[in-house]
């Protein structure tokens, strides 16, 4: 997936992104907006780059996106992924929050989950053929990154310590006019 894929939630190109260390939403109710299969992704920075994943159900109801596409150096790597709602946000809209959970082979260097795993956070909001997320640009100037609770990093990263600072930083994305990162299609 060249990386497109495996990032759903990382920095998203040059997007910068929202991330914590750790579960801002610890054990909270995740929601189930998507159906599992296998899927494609495009970027609207490069929609002929398309990279493909299977998207799976696990048993505490959290999302997995596995890379598929083979012969590349992250094939098998995947994301675990939660939506949750969240009052205020546009119908059909839900926050999501990503952790990395590579394939752990012998020998070689792997993401395993933690309970201090960063966590890539955004909005998702469904398609008619799948769906689209965001992750919001965060530069020192922002005003997610005036926010209490957070801190401005380089390269348009912002570090949340709370969910209630993260959880009006993205009321407040919902506002503005969205520009998809990726969007994922069902194959």
């Amino acid at each position: 997936m060249r990386k497109a894929l495996a990032v759903l939630a990382i920095c998203w190109l040059s997007a910068g992104c929202w991330q914590a260390k750790g579960s801002l939403y610890g054990t909270a109710p995740s929601a189930g907006p998507l159906r599992t299969g296998k899927v494609f992704s495009t970027s609207p920075d490069n929609p002929k780059e398309i990279s493909h994943a299977v998207l799976t159900r696990q048993k505490d109801g959290a999302y997995r996106l596995t890379n598929a596409d083979k012969g590349t150096s992250d094939f098998g790597d995947a994301y675990v992924v939660r939506f949750f709602t969240l009052a205020g946000l546009p119908k059909g809209s839900f926050v999501f929050e990503a952790v990395a959970d590579d394939k752990c082979e012998p020998g070689k260097d792997c993401n395993r989950i933690t309970a201090a795993s960063e966590r890539y956070y955004g909005l998702m909001r469904l398609t008619k053929t799948g769906a689209e997320v965001t992750s919001p640009d965060c530069d020192k100037t922002s005003a997610a990154a005036r926010l209490p609770g957070v801190t401005a990093g380089d390269y348009g990263t912002c570090t949340f310590t709370s969910r209630a600072s993260l959880e009006a930083a993205l009321k407040a994305q919902a506002t503005q006019p969205w520009r998809a990162n990726l969007a994922y299609r069902y194959e």
